[in-house]
């Protein structure tokens, strides 16, 4: 049996990622109708806690990720800090960051197949110039650059879908934290050359490093490897690799024409958006493979990990929640400012209880517990985006349907072994008022709340109040 350990709303899980700045959990949490969600949470580890800089730039990552509203990039709930820690609450995708993806190739020996290396590009693509090309609440460019896509923040999940994470050096209007001039921040191994010399960068830069994702997967390499930092600069720098037939002979020629025009070190030749590198890659696709879907990807990473899915599975079913649930949700880091207005948070730490009405109340509806926005969507996606504080639902009119209808009990098994109503007659409980209380001996109704046992032994019966009403109390 495990225990999970809270943190702000969140209960941590297995840790699924470690790097010298934080360890990304997975979590459970629950939305104020009790539903349980599984998110992952990026946990500043201690030694950073007290970098100013360093939590600004988080701080800026949660900006930047909130804003953006696409399929391809995974959501960012908040920047927060709760018992001493500061921690970001992402959405959880269900799979394997493509780092993980092409270890499990090299072990193999085997590249991934073309389809769904071009698929995968493609949705990237689409995320980056979702980025690119974000504008604020006036619409104004946020000028967003992630620099940063690498295969360890591309995650394909086990349906099929494709997320581009972390943007946690992305430059945008947003940002506090400006970088210096001559300062490199990134994987060198995934960088442009502009960024390998310390240049001012644009959206270009992360064409280029989509165009080396492109290379490692069809490749099972990066294109550009050194056995130091400073020579990998330098080789990143000229953007000189081995032409991808050469490493990987039948790779199709038009696949291979699009990686190498990512890959072009002169910004001018590249390709210019995102939009035109996904463009391409769609029809490629089509035409090498024109039944492709989602579900094809979704088949090939659950065949290559099925045995992890299982262990995951298992390992999930063995935690559970602790009893004593702290009230300390957490801080927001994420401060108002006229160019941002943080999203509403829809988690809370434990389930909310159940109001249980009791039958001698008049109230015509039980209270649904919905979360912080009032609604949720039943698709892939949920949304909790909206306006409404609701905890409950409001009461409304129940339509004048029998399965909507007050249960009424009558006492002392009033309406038992009464004989069937003749063929043609209206079924006396249906239609006649409830009787009225049976006295108690000393002429004063007998209180409801002075029911023995025998009342668990009585019938439940139905009463239309509608039809009751109808006919004027009329017996």
């Amino acid at each position: 049996m495990r225990r999970a350990q809270q943190l702000g709303r969140y209960h941590l899980l297995d840790r699924i990622a470690f790097g010298g700045m934080a360890e990304i959990y997975r979590a459970k949490t629950f939305d104020a109708n009790g539903t349980p969600h599984l998110v992952a949470v990026k946990r500043v580890l201690a030694h950073l806690a007290e970098d100013d800089d360093f939590i600004q730039m988080l701080v800026d990552e949660a900006k930047i990720a909130s804003v953006l509203r696409h399929g391809n990039i995974a959501r960012v709930y908040e920047f927060a800090r709760a018992h001493g820690e500061y921690f970001i609450a992402m959405e959880h995708v269900d799979g394997k960051d493509m780092r993980t993806v092409l270890e499990r190739c090299r072990t193999k020996k085997k590249p991934i197949p073309p389809e769904h290396a071009a698929y995968i590009a493609a949705e990237v693509a689409s995320a980056l110039h979702a980025a690119h090309s974000a504008v604020d609440s006036r619409g104004r460019p946020l000028r967003i650059i992630h620099r940063d896509v690498s295969p360890s923040n591309i995650i394909c999940s086990y349906a099929g879908e494709v997320k581009l994470c972390d943007f946690g050096i992305a430059k945008a209007t947003l940002s506090k934290v400006h970088t210096k001039t001559g300062v490199i921040k990134g994987k060198v191994k995934y960088m442009s050359p502009e960024q390998a010399l310390g240049r001012k960068l644009d959206h270009r830069s992360d064409v280029f490093s989509l165009g080396s994702c492109i290379y490692e997967m069809l490749t099972r390499i990066p294109p550009f490897t050194a056995t130091n930092e400073m020579d990998l600069l330098i080789k990143v720098r000229d953007a000189k690799y081995r032409p991808v037939s050469e490493l990987t002979p039948g790779i199709p020629n038009e696949l291979e024409v699009i990686a190498d025009r990512c890959l072009t070190r002169s910004r001018a030749n590249r390709y210019q958006t995102a939009a035109e590198a996904e463009g391409d890659l769609r029809v490629f696709l089509r035409k090498y493979m024109p039944n492709y879907s989602r579900s094809h990807l979704g088949r090939f990473i659950r065949k290559m990990f099925a045995t992890e899915i299982e262990r995951e599975l298992r390992m999930l079913e063995e935690y559970v929640m602790t009893d004593d649930v702290s009230d300390d949700v957490g801080e927001s880091l994420m401060i108002r400012d006229e160019n941002f207005e943080p999203p509403e948070v829809p988690f809370q730490p434990k389930p909310t209880s159940v109001s249980i009405i009791a039958a001698r109340e008049s109230s015509s509806s039980v209270g649904t517990g919905v979360g912080s926005s009032g609604r949720m969507s039943l698709g892939g996606h949920d949304d909790f985006s909206g306006d409404s504080n609701f905890t409950t639902m409001p009461k409304v009119d129940q339509p004048e349907d029998i399965h909507q209808q007050n249960t009424l009990i009558l006492e002392n098994g009033r309406g038992r072994n009464r004989p069937p109503p003749r063929k043609g007659s209206n079924p006396p409980a249906r239609n006649a008022p409830p009787p009225p209380p049976r006295g108690t001996g000393r002429g004063q109704p007998k209180a409801q709340t002075d029911y023995d046992d025998d009342l668990h032994s009585a019938p439940t019966m139905i009463i239309d109040i509608g039809r009751m009403r109808g006919r004027g109390g009329r017996g």
